[in-house]
């Protein structure tokens, strides 16, 4: 399989669609790219993903970008928006939060949100949970908290994809 085209029709069919279609087809185009062409070695989403946490270099390249314009504005808005109401997973059959175990945080009431503009492995644990919550049905469309998180969860992620594709000549 050409992962190469793969992945960049999955980035291109995230800028046709409304937020929410935009984000899943923005995740998809992500954890390819991720598994596929950077951490070929992790066959698991939460590896590569614990492998991005981990990379500084990637970090570095993106939270240059979120110093000002768009990025700043959207991770502002979603860290507003947690600051009120931290973000958790939802079991698809209960309403319990689970999940809350792999944000990075050292005091308890952390956990769910972003601590400042270059809080890398919570932002990449944002995507992470606003994908299981969709996927688990836990996103409401018609919701004003959901759509905000939703809309500027892919302008974030869609800066990232952007800059792995330019990274690993995928533009």
């Amino acid at each position: 399989m050409n992962f190469d085209n793969l992945i960049k029709n999955w980035h291109a069919k995230a800028s046709e669609e409304e937020y929410f279609s935009k984000f899943i087809f923005e995740y998809l185009a992500f954890i390819a790219l991720l598994k596929r062409k950077i951490y070929i070695d992790q066959n698991e989403d939460w590896k590569a993903l614990r492998k991005l946490k981990n990379d500084e270099y990637v970090k570095s390249l993106y939270i240059e970008k979120v110093k000002d314009g768009i990025l700043n504005s959207s991770w502002t808005k979603i860290k507003n928006e947690l600051d009120k109401l931290p973000i958790g997973e939802v079991d698809q059959n209960s309403d319990i939060v689970h999940g809350l175990k792999y944000w990075d945080y050292s005091n308890i009431n952390e956990r769910g949100k972003i601590r400042n503009l270059d809080d890398w492995k919570n932002m990449i644990e944002f995507w992470h949970v606003i994908r299981n919550n969709l996927f688990h049905g836990s996103k409401n469309p018609n919701d004003k908290r959901d759509n905000l998180l939703i809309k500027n969860g892919y302008i974030t992620l869609n800066a990232l994809v952007v800059i792995l594709m330019d990274e690993n000549k995928l533009g």
